[in-house]
């Protein structure tokens, strides 16, 4: 590798990564909404020549709610102690709300979106937004998630390698299952101890991370390119795009100068760098959030043009360092 990477992932899940910690009757809009902002951000990446990894809940793949409830019959569901984690019983009772909108949860039109796309890619967020480190669950049941996660996007024609695991929830156990489904890339976490992979961060642990996204207290969270012969990459995440919404001027300032000196710092020292959001932290302010990672986009065409910094996706990025 011989010039510095400017990587993209998203966490694609609409409402399923909120569907048991938030009210659905006061939600649902804001996720519908979530639709429109991934097709323009689909539309930004192409104009750009972006390359993105939309990593995908299996759920939204699925046509509408009768075909779920029909596969879900032939998988081994999580047995959380925490009920409310469990999206098969969550989903059970919302589907019996009188404003139930299958737009919040299915998103089969996008996806295709996504796969006729030039410059972006298909990975999985797991099938039904699985917790691997929560208690109750088991190797055995995340290992039958995958497979029927592997299945639909079979189906649909999109060849899955690469996995982001909801919440960041992973460990070794979980890791070696990966390969078997075809796997082998995930999005790990930066190497410092606030981002280690947890079930439960504590105020302090949140609070350092929020200080980070303004001020540099861990320094630049970029990366060096992994070795050609790996087995299972991990491409670390180097930093989540915090949403906008009516940010202060100063705040937005800090927060857009740590990222483009992230991104500034990779192209001169030959690293990649890797940034991720969900589709819907849009979804509160589209305007001032798209206009802040247009301001992103920009520093990225500063930076290709004078150190040759190339945009990837996981998989396009795995492939490079392959090759």
């Amino acid at each position: 590798m011989k010039n510095g990477t400017f990587i993209i992932s998203l966490d694609f899940e609409l409402y399923w990564g909120y569907l048991g910690i938030t009210d659905y009757n006061k939600q649902f809009k804001r996720f519908y909404q979530t639709r429109d902002i991934a097709s323009e951000m689909i539309k930004l990446f192409e104009k750009n020549e972006m390359k993105v990894t939309w990593s995908t809940v299996g759920f939204l793949m699925v046509e509408n709610s009768k075909e779920l409830n029909e596969l879900t019959h032939h998988i081994a569901k999580p047995k959380y102690s925490r009920r409310e984690l469990d999206n098969y019983f969550n989903f059970n009772h919302v589907v019996e709300e009188e404003n139930f909108c299958e737009g919040v949860f299915f998103a089969n039109d996008i996806v295709e979106e996504l796969k006729n796309s030039k410059y972006q890619t298909i990975g999985t967020h797991s099938f039904s937004h699985y917790y691997c480190l929560e208690d109750g669950q088991t190797v055995h049941e995340f290992a039958d998630d995958l497979r029927i996660a592997k299945e639909i996007a079979d189906e649909k024609g999109i060849e899955m390698s690469s996995i982001v695991f909801p919440r960041n929830q992973f460990d070794r156990d979980y890791l070696n299952l990966l390969k078997k489904y075809g796997i082998d890339t995930y999005r790990g976490t930066p190497d410092h101890l606030i981002f280690r992979p947890r079930r439960h961060d504590n105020y302090f642990i949140r609070g350092m991370r929020l200080v980070d996204t303004y001020l540099n207290i861990t320094g630049n969270l970029t990366h060096e390119h992994p070795s050609p012969y790996e087995e299972l990459y991990n491409i670390k995440a180097s930093r989540f795009l915090k949403p906008q919404n009516k940010t202060n001027r100063v705040m937005r300032a800090l927060q857009l100068r740590r990222i483009k000196n992230e991104m500034t710092a990779a192209a001169k020292n030959n690293h990649y760098y890797h940034i991720w959001w969900h589709p819907h932290n849009f979804s509160v302010s589209p305007e001032e959030n798209f206009r802040f990672l247009e301001d992103i986009i920009d520093h990225f065409k500063t930076l290709e043009k004078e150190y040759n910094f190339s945009s990837e996706s996981m998989e396009s990025y795995v492939e490079k360092v392959r090759a």
